[in-house]
């Protein structure tokens, strides 16, 4: 082999290895290296993480797919209405987002974890013949109160059909601009809230789901640059996220599909597994029978 040859061998490798997982060891030896670059450089906010079990899979929420983004408001109205005991006006818009993505309604929110073991486990528990990944944000989480989250909230019931549309419903919602100016001040000043294509927000700990995977939300907003932005638009996160989250600290992490089974029995001996991440006894069941069907050979 030419010494050309050679190194391009060993530079795939490299390259392969940094943004790679193979084991949970692997996983935290790689986290420790990370910590200490965001320590030594003073790097602002929290090592946010996602994972998904098909490197394929884009970054958007589930209300995104599928053509259902022209119906969200018609879909959180109906469920508002059927239930309205559940979806009181003592509740934000923030909050009836996440009690609507719990029980499995298409929202605008993203689960992200500020556990690493839970996005491995959710990185390696579906598709096995597919390679998984891990992403990761460093991020200030902000508070459900804060107007950013409120704003990018609210959008789920907003169904203007123009600038004009979408300056009055803010303005009515109390997010808007009151100071006297010309509408395009107006607008472009709202717009400006915009610029950024999601919000980071802790998650209300209201549930034994969300404290079992350490959970946390990126509410995804729109694509403020497109013409028709007030008409809402779908968007793909991965379009825009930079390659390295910071200098040395990668934003993919590759888990082959060939080391998905190890990782998850690993997972499952520390005890990060279906019955561990979703409480409910449906799972708890679940859980049960795969390990005794497996064990038993059936």
């Amino acid at each position: 082999m030419e010494e050309r040859e050679r190194y391009e061998e060993y530079s795939q490798d490299e390259s392969e290895e940094q943004f790679s997982i193979y084991s949970v060891s692997h996983l935290l030896s790689k986290l420790s290296d990370y910590s200490r670059i965001i320590s030594e450089n003073g790097i602002p906010g929290t090592l946010l993480f996602r994972g998904q079990s098909d490197i394929e899979f884009g970054i958007h929420g589930s209300i995104f797919r599928n053509g259902l983004l022209t119906k969200e408001t018609t879909i959180v109205n109906e469920l508002i209405l059927q239930e309205p005991l559940e979806f009181g006006n003592h509740m934000t818009d923030f909050e009836q987002l996440v009690k609507m993505q719990h029980y499995g309604l298409p929202t605008r929110l993203l689960d992200i974890t500020t556990n690493p073991l839970i996005a491995l486990y959710f990185a390696c528990s579906e598709h096995e013949d597919k390679d998984g990944e891990m992403i990761l944000f460093i991020e200030s989480l902000q508070r459900p109160t804060q107007k950013e989250v409120r704003l990018f909230s609210a959008l789920a019931e907003y169904d203007g059909k123009s600038e004009g549309n979408f300056l009055d419903y803010f303005s009515r919602k109390g997010l808007g601009d009151d100071i006297l100016s010309s509408f395009e001040e107006k607008v472009e000043r709202l717009k400006t809230q915009f610029q950024n294509k999601y919000v980071p927000v802790v998650a209300p700990k209201n549930n034994e789901r969300i404290r079992r995977q350490n959970g946390a939300f990126l509410i995804l907003g729109i694509d403020i640059s497109a013409p028709d932005y007030y008409l809402k638009n779908s968007f793909n996160l991965k379009d825009s996220l930079s390659e390295y989250v910071d200098e040395g600290i990668p934003r993919y992490l590759r888990i082959p599909a060939e080391q998905k089974s190890s990782i998850l029995h690993e997972l499952d001996m520390i005890g990060i597994n279906e019955a561990f991440v979703y409480p409910e006894l449906e799972h708890q069941t679940s859980y049960i029978k795969k390990r005794h069907f497996v064990k038993a050979g059936e």
